[in-house]
């Protein structure tokens, strides 16, 4: 573990470290944060090296971090590993790194396409062994012990030295366009919100539902989705998914039969009971003509199946000859995207969503208009 890192505590020193990174074009980055019973990271630490400098900066001691966030958004080269949490600290600042450089991306374009952890990845590529005993600090609390600050310290001290090797690789193996590609991609995914009104289609359970209950489902989820924005609060805090599911199903139409709604917590039942009725009554209100479409139990179904095949292999098949790691052409969940988009979302549902991973960017290059044909063809 280093020792040999400072603490920022003046938002001048901040800005010092920022020019630096600026002249010497990267910095490695990495952030603490605790996300319990909240929607979004609470920030708890930032780590930062450029060169041999290596900083800690505290969110949390009145530091302004303006410097570092309009660092971020210029054309200076954001090493992380993993980034997306990060990604969503930054974008909730207004900063999404211009240029990233995410070393498990890399990692994986240039060897069989596996995701591999952080401290899996130094001990692999630099023979040290990270201690991870820190790994469950509350780095809200203060003052932060001198272990935990050298674990922090630990994240950037040498993901800075797996970079150039890593860049370094990915140039000589043709992949850099492909690696910083899929890394933009990345940055643009996590800036993405789900549209509430659609927030229905991510619970899982949807498929037991009549209209009547989807639409239900739509406003349960809808108000839970801008509650939790509001306040901050963790979805399941407000209601988990199962819950929501339930009392879609099982229509309840005054408090007493709310209660009866088996896991739904007391004080839930206090605080958002009204709410939730309200929303049972909305959703039950709602045309046949006007209720969200179906999206049944597809995975067990014949059709489905065959088109799973072959969209595997014709991933395969893509991927080998781009020379690409298989895995890295696409997900189940991204070929299961493809399906439910062409099969159960409607054209106007569809104006409000992005369309499937593999309609876009590189992998859409490689294989859209064929996993298009596909679906035709297994319609």
């Amino acid at each position: 573990m280093t020792k040999n890192f400072r603490m920022i505590n003046a938002t001048e020193e901040l800005v010092a470290f920022c020019d630096l990174a600026q002249a010497n074009g990267w910095l490695a980055l990495d952030t603490e944060f605790v996300r319990t019973r909240t929607l979004y990271a609470e920030l708890g630490l930032v780590q930062a090296r450029t060169g041999a400098e290596i900083v800690l900066i505290d969110p949390l001691n009145g530091v302004d971090l303006s410097a570092l966030w309009q660092l971020l958004r210029s054309d200076v080269i954001t090493v992380l590993h993993a980034a997306g949490e990060d990604l969503e600290i930054f974008q909730r600042n207004n900063a999404a790194p211009k240029y990233l450089f995410d070393t498990q991306i890399a990692n994986a374009f240039i060897t069989d396409g596996s995701q591999i952890g952080y401290a899996g990845l130094v001990e692999q590529m630099l023979d040290v062994s990270l201690d991870k005993s820190q790994s469950r600090t509350d780095w809200l609390q203060r003052p932060l012990s001198p272990a935990q600050l050298e674990y922090a310290a630990a994240d950037v001290e040498y993901l800075a030295e797996l970079y150039p090797t890593l860049r370094a690789k990915t140039v000589a193996s043709g992949m850099e366009p492909l690696v910083l590609a899929e890394c933009q991609e990345q940055v643009a995914k996590r800036a993405r919100e789900t549209v509430a009104e659609l927030a229905w289609r991510d619970i899982g359970g949807v498929n037991l539902l009549d209209g009547t209950g989807r639409a239900i489902l739509r406003e349960l989820a809808q108000w839970r989705l801008e509650l939790a924005r509001e306040k901050n609060i963790a979805l399941p805090f407000v209601a988990r998914d199962h819950i929501l599911t339930d009392i879609a199903r099982k229509k309840p139409s005054n408090r007493h039969e709310l209660s009866q709604i088996e896991e739904l917590h007391p004080k839930s039942l206090r605080l958002y009971g009204e709410a939730i009725l309200q929303c049972v009554e909305r959703g039950a209100a709602v045309p046949e003509s006007e209720h969200p479409e179906e999206i049944p139990r597809y995975d067990q179904d014949s059709q489905y199946k065959r088109f799973f095949k072959a969209a595997k292999a014709l991933l395969k098949e893509a991927g080998e000859a781009a020379n690409i790691p298989v895995p890295l052409m696409g997900s189940r969940k991204q070929i299961n995207e493809v399906y439910v988009w062409q099969h159960f979302t409607r054209e106007s549902t569809k104006a409000k969503l992005y369309s499937p991973d593999l309609y876009n960017g590189w992998r859409g290059e490689l294989v859209a208009t064929s996993m298009a044909e596909l679906v035709a063809a297994n319609r």
